[in-house]
């Protein structure tokens, strides 16, 4: 493939896994990940709490907002990642990582203490643009790095743990962004404050990433901004392992951007609606699935990149996005169905991290991974445009219907209101008294809070606007939404906004998603068309340890003579090889056969030939291309 410059000597990957550059990449990366998901949740609630934005407006801007910078900066990402060392841009980043989450914490003070709540907001939101930013550059040296600090029958098990750590940080960052937003209502700069001594960790477990040279140190910089990334993308497209990698990865971006969305929806629509917590927790529970997923998936890897755990994974998405779809209803069973949904997750998205970083050209990794991010981008922001569509589109048409409101049920001064955890209680407004403030002794289970049956509703539901202090002329709406009263109160200079009752949706955006999930595998399939049978191999075939696989290359006419007729071990080397591999027996008349071989050659896809055939040896002296001899030594292949 072609490269814009010389690749520098590297140092020896380590032959451990847990070497002091990898153990540093994972805590850095583990806190980046953190960092990213609680400022992107506590975000979007501050935006909803103080009025700046409205629930499906936050829920659809904050994947743009996050995403938008993977698309802007992906060819300097891309420049930086490999014309310097990965290990200066990681620590860079992480240093930059420490100033974005000073600037939230000025937001959350502007908003909370100054008195500006949604001057303050916008600040925060700014964060969440910043720290896509820091994402966009981080990730493609995070990446990129992983080759060049282990060797490549460590890489599934580095990316399975890599990827689990990450997810357990989406998992507590998610749940942790709504947590701070639930216990420090009002008390925002706190959250600001905690995520900046993260940073500040972060930025020092990035110490422990050894040195190492730059992988392109001549590549000069780009004379349009934009060329390289149309360079790279014609590589990714054009190369049949890379072109299957991106396309699966951009689904993963898309398909978690959409469930997340609607799952931020399912908890808005509830009656009651559900708080932050329970609905971070919710979310959470996807990512608690890919943390359980990745590592496994890494251990069923082995030495090589297995793609038979992609048809596994979305076998897995598709039952738990539509089980998913069915059990709304009943939280426990809906909280099964997500974390299936993330376990299925991390076997399909393992193997194909793996084979992108495994078949990116060695001087230009970062990026390759940059670009892929670019389409990445184009998911994500696919996903909120078609989320946000169908939601304008089921209100167009009544699936949402608009709920039925009583306006100026009261007007007057807001005299009192009372919080309790985060939510308003009870209020008055001149004679109007609504709401009634729990017992002391009332205790808070979070297993009971977040996955427990709710009784019935007794008290009605209150909705403020974060605008509105006591003190100031109120204006209160009274609507009732399936047999629980609900009051809306906002400032008397402002109109009525119009409230909808969502509970229908969220069961079709999750059969919708396992629908996509379904057309995205068939695609896959077609570009590689034994998926199937890969998957087969890896739950029922014995097991084989290959060796040399670097030697195959990602593209170009591969001759493999296979020096063995079990049907086991023919099995073994497909599944071993990441290009799909036609085996042939040929017999006498190798015309035929010849042929066939050429057009198997044409697709891309690679010629196997059984060295005990009666003319395997005339047969391959007919082909040209890279020819390989798979020795067979017990359970080991060997690709020489």
């Amino acid at each position: 493939m072609p490269t814009d410059g010389p690749a520098s000597p590297k140092p020896p990957a380590s032959d451990r896994l847990f070497s002091r550059t990898y153990v540093g990449l994972l805590a850095a990366q583990f806190l980046a990940a953190f960092n990213d998901q609680a400022i992107h949740a506590a975000g979007m609630f501050y935006a909803i709490n103080t009025q700046t934005l409205s629930e499906s407006t936050a829920i659809a801007l904050m994947p743009i907002l996050f995403y938008a910078p993977w698309a802007l900066f992906c060819t300097l990402a891309g420049y930086l990642s490999d014309k310097f060392s990965k290990q200066r841009t990681l620590l860079g980043w992480k240093v930059a990582e420490v100033a974005i989450c000073g600037i939230a914490v000025f937001g959350f003070w502007l908003g909370t203490d100054a008195g500006s709540p949604r001057a303050g907001a916008w600040v925060v939101l700014s964060t969440v643009f910043l720290m896509g930013t820091h994402s966009a550059f981080f990730v493609p040296a995070k990446y990129g790095v992983m080759p060049e600090i282990l060797p490549p029958h460590l890489l599934s098990r580095g990316n399975g743990l890599l990827e689990s750590l990450s997810f357990l940080a989406v998992i507590l960052g998610t749940v942790s962004g709504g947590v701070m937003s639930f216990v420090f209502l009002r008390r925002e700069t706190n959250i600001g404050l905690v995520l900046l001594g993260l940073a500040v960790l972060g930025a020092l477990a990035a110490l422990l990433i050894r040195r190492m040279p730059a992988a392109n140190p001549s590549l000069a910089f780009p004379p349009y901004v934009f060329g390289p990334l149309y360079r790279n993308l014609k590589t990714l497209l054009t190369s049949r392992p890379l072109c299957f990698a991106v396309i699966g990865i951009a689904f993963f971006t898309f398909v978690v951007s959409f469930m997340r969305a609607t799952v931020y929806m399912f908890g808005e629509s509830q009656n009651p609606r559900w708080d932050e917590l329970k609905t971070s927790m919710v979310v959470g529970t996807v990512a608690l699935g890919v943390g359980l997923g990745s590592p496994l998936a890494g251990y069923l890897s082995g030495r090589k990149v297995e793609l038979g755990l992609i048809p596994l994974g979305a076998f897995g998405m598709v039952v738990g996005c539509v089980l998913a779809g069915f059990s709304l209803s009943f939280i426990p069973g809906f909280v099964t169905c997500t974390i299936l949904i993330g376990v299925s997750t991390g076997f399909y998205l393992v193997p194909l991290f793996t084979l992108l970083q495994y078949r990116a050209p060695k001087s230009s990794k970062g990026d390759m991974v940059a670009s892929s991010n670019f389409i990445n981008v184009t998911g994500a922001i696919a996903a909120s445009i078609l989320f946000s569509g169908l939601v304008v589109l089921a209100k167009a048409v009544e699936f949402i219907p608009r709920v039925e409101e009583q306006d100026r049920v009261a007007v007057g001064t807001l005299d009192e209101i009372t919080f309790v955890r985060g939510r308003p209680v009870q209020f008055r407004v001149g004679d109007l008294t609504v709401g009634s403030v729990p017992d002391e002794g009332e205790s808070f289970h979070l297993w009971k809070h977040v996955f427990g049956e709710r009784p019935p509703q007794t008290r009605p539901e209150i909705e403020i606007d974060r605008t509105l202090d006591e003190g100031k002329e109120a204006v209160v709406s009274k609507a009732t939404v399936r047999g629980v009263e609900h009051y809306y109160l906002r400032p008397a200079e402002k109109d009525a906004k119009a409230h909808y009752d969502a509970q229908n949706l969220p069961r079709f955006l999750f059969l919708g998603a396992g629908l996509m999930t379904f057309g995205v595998f068939l695609l896959l399939w077609h570009r590689v068309r034994d998926l199937p049978e890969r998957a087969r191999t890896l739950v029922f075939g014995p097991r084989f340890v290959p060796e040399g696989l670097s030697r195959v290359p990602g593209d170009g006419p591969v001759v493999l003579v296979i020096e063995s007729a079990d049907p086991g071990v023919i099995r073994a080397v497909r599944s071993a090889v990441d290009r799909t591999v036609a085996v042939f027996e040929p017999k006498a008349d190798v015309a035929n056969d010849v042929a066939a071989a050429h057009a198997v050659f044409a697709r891309g896809d690679v010629v196997g030939v059984v060295a005990s055939a009666p003319a395997a040896a005339e047969f391959a002296g007919h082909l040209e291309g890279l020819h390989l001899r798979v020795r067979v030594e017990g359970r080991m292949l060997t690709f020489e």
